[in-house]
Protein backbone atom coordinates (compact mmCIF):
# COMPACT_ATOMS: atom_id res chain seq x y z
CA UNK A 1 0.00 0.00 0.00
CA UNK A 2 1.42 3.45 -1.36
CA UNK A 3 1.36 6.62 -2.58
CA UNK A 4 3.46 7.13 -5.12
CA UNK A 5 3.59 9.26 -8.65
CA UNK A 6 1.77 8.53 -11.52
CA UNK A 7 3.23 6.40 -14.78
CA UNK A 8 2.29 6.28 -17.98
CA UNK A 9 1.46 2.68 -16.86
CA UNK A 10 -1.11 3.77 -14.63
CA UNK A 11 -3.43 5.38 -16.99
CA UNK A 12 -5.80 3.05 -18.60
CA UNK A 13 -6.11 2.34 -14.63
CA UNK A 14 -7.30 6.06 -14.19
CA UNK A 15 -9.65 5.96 -17.07
CA UNK A 16 -11.77 3.35 -15.11
CA UNK A 17 -11.63 4.70 -11.69
CA UNK A 18 -12.94 7.77 -13.28
CA UNK A 19 -15.34 6.18 -15.31
CA UNK A 20 -16.80 4.30 -12.33
CA UNK A 21 -16.40 7.49 -10.09
CA UNK A 22 -17.95 10.00 -11.86
CA UNK A 23 -21.65 8.45 -13.67
CA UNK A 24 -22.13 11.99 -14.53
CA UNK A 25 -19.67 14.31 -16.01
CA UNK A 26 -16.47 11.77 -15.70
CA UNK A 27 -13.28 13.46 -17.91
CA UNK A 28 -12.72 11.49 -21.08
CA UNK A 29 -9.46 9.62 -21.93
CA UNK A 30 -8.36 12.79 -23.94
CA UNK A 31 -9.65 15.26 -21.11
CA UNK A 32 -7.59 12.78 -18.58
CA UNK A 33 -4.73 12.32 -21.06
CA UNK A 34 -4.40 16.70 -21.26
CA UNK A 35 -4.64 16.80 -17.36
CA UNK A 36 -2.17 14.12 -16.81
CA UNK A 37 0.24 15.77 -19.09
CA UNK A 38 -0.17 19.46 -18.35
CA UNK A 39 2.83 21.81 -17.90
CA UNK A 40 3.27 22.07 -14.20
CA UNK A 41 0.67 18.88 -13.28
CA UNK A 42 1.38 16.44 -10.38
CA UNK A 43 -0.71 13.25 -10.01
CA UNK A 44 -0.13 10.65 -7.18
CA UNK A 45 -1.71 7.14 -7.24
CA UNK A 46 -2.77 4.97 -4.35
CA UNK A 47 -1.84 1.55 -5.39
CA UNK A 48 -2.40 -1.81 -3.07
CA UNK A 49 -1.36 -4.54 -6.12
CA UNK A 50 -2.95 -2.06 -8.26
CA UNK A 51 -3.92 1.06 -8.62
CA UNK A 52 -6.92 2.27 -6.22
CA UNK A 53 -7.44 6.26 -6.37
CA UNK A 54 -5.88 8.97 -7.64
CA UNK A 55 -5.35 12.77 -7.44
CA UNK A 56 -3.86 15.35 -9.69
CA UNK A 57 -2.66 19.04 -8.96
CA UNK A 58 -2.01 22.06 -11.31
CA UNK A 59 -0.43 24.85 -10.99
CA UNK A 60 -2.64 28.10 -10.90
CA UNK A 61 0.06 30.56 -9.96
CA UNK A 62 3.24 30.82 -7.95
CA UNK A 63 1.94 30.69 -4.79
CA UNK A 64 -1.90 28.36 -5.14
CA UNK A 65 -3.03 25.14 -7.06
CA UNK A 66 -6.38 23.73 -8.12
CA UNK A 67 -7.04 19.80 -7.12
CA UNK A 68 -7.99 19.30 -10.29
CA UNK A 69 -9.39 15.42 -9.97
CA UNK A 70 -9.42 13.10 -7.25
CA UNK A 71 -11.06 9.55 -7.37
CA UNK A 72 -11.26 6.18 -5.48
CA UNK A 73 -12.80 3.05 -7.03
CA UNK A 74 -16.09 2.93 -5.66
CA UNK A 75 -15.11 -0.55 -3.76
CA UNK A 76 -12.27 0.99 -2.17
CA UNK A 77 -13.72 3.88 -0.88
CA UNK A 78 -14.26 4.34 3.11
CA UNK A 79 -10.46 3.01 3.88
CA UNK A 80 -8.97 6.69 4.32
CA UNK A 81 -7.29 6.54 0.67
CA UNK A 82 -8.79 9.49 -0.43
CA UNK A 83 -7.56 11.22 2.86
CA UNK A 84 -4.11 9.99 1.98
CA UNK A 85 -3.83 11.21 -2.02
CA UNK A 86 -5.29 14.44 -0.76
CA UNK A 87 -2.69 15.08 2.48
CA UNK A 88 -0.20 13.76 -0.21
CA UNK A 89 -0.57 16.36 -2.63
CA UNK A 90 -1.01 18.80 -0.27
CA UNK A 91 2.33 17.85 1.32
CA UNK A 92 4.19 17.62 -1.88
CA UNK A 93 2.95 21.13 -3.38
CA UNK A 94 4.06 22.73 0.02
CA UNK A 95 7.45 21.55 -0.26
CA UNK A 96 7.17 23.44 -3.12
CA UNK A 97 6.71 26.84 -2.00
CA UNK A 98 2.63 26.46 -2.35
CA UNK A 99 0.21 27.92 0.20
CA UNK A 100 -3.28 27.56 -1.28
CA UNK A 101 -5.14 24.95 -2.20
CA UNK A 102 -8.56 25.17 -4.27
CA UNK A 103 -10.57 23.00 -5.65
CA UNK A 104 -14.55 22.60 -6.67
CA UNK A 105 -17.04 20.31 -5.72
CA UNK A 106 -20.66 19.82 -7.15
CA UNK A 107 -23.20 21.39 -4.74
CA UNK A 108 -25.31 17.98 -4.81
CA UNK A 109 -22.18 15.95 -3.97
CA UNK A 110 -22.61 16.25 0.10
CA UNK A 111 -20.36 13.66 0.88
CA UNK A 112 -17.44 14.83 -0.97
CA UNK A 113 -18.32 18.62 0.10
CA UNK A 114 -18.51 17.01 4.16
CA UNK A 115 -14.83 15.03 3.28
CA UNK A 116 -13.26 18.39 2.33
CA UNK A 117 -14.49 20.42 5.05
CA UNK A 118 -13.05 17.59 7.04
CA UNK A 119 -9.84 18.01 5.40
CA UNK A 120 -9.60 21.45 6.29
CA UNK A 121 -11.54 23.66 3.59
CA UNK A 122 -13.87 26.13 3.61
CA UNK A 123 -16.50 26.73 0.66
CA UNK A 124 -15.41 30.37 -0.14
CA UNK A 125 -18.00 30.90 -3.45
CA UNK A 126 -20.66 29.30 -5.44
CA UNK A 127 -20.69 28.86 -9.37
CA UNK A 128 -24.46 28.15 -10.32
CA UNK A 129 -23.50 26.87 -13.84
CA UNK A 130 -20.07 25.67 -13.22
CA UNK A 131 -20.57 21.88 -15.01
CA UNK A 132 -21.54 21.10 -18.47
CA UNK A 133 -23.88 18.29 -16.99
CA UNK A 134 -26.58 18.25 -14.53
CA UNK A 135 -26.19 16.02 -11.31
CA UNK A 136 -29.23 15.99 -9.15
CA UNK A 137 -30.43 18.59 -11.00
CA UNK A 138 -28.21 20.88 -10.63
CA UNK A 139 -25.01 22.27 -12.83
CA UNK A 140 -23.79 24.47 -9.17
CA UNK A 141 -20.57 23.92 -7.87
CA UNK A 142 -18.75 25.09 -4.87
CA UNK A 143 -15.39 26.55 -4.97
CA UNK A 144 -13.46 25.37 -1.67
CA UNK A 145 -9.78 26.58 -0.40
CA UNK A 146 -7.39 25.40 2.20
CA UNK A 147 -4.00 26.96 3.53
CA UNK A 148 -1.37 24.84 3.24
CA UNK A 149 2.58 24.29 4.40
CA UNK A 150 2.23 27.15 7.08
CA UNK A 151 0.20 27.78 10.60
CA UNK A 152 -2.70 29.86 9.71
Amino acid sequence: MAVRPYRDSDFEAIVEIERLSFPVGAYSRRMLRHMLNEEGSRTLVYEDGRVLGYITAIPLDTVSFDVESIAVLPEAQGRGIGRQLLSAVEELMAQEGFTVSILEVREKNSGAIRFYQNMGYRIISFMPKYYREEFEGSRGAYRMLKFIGQER
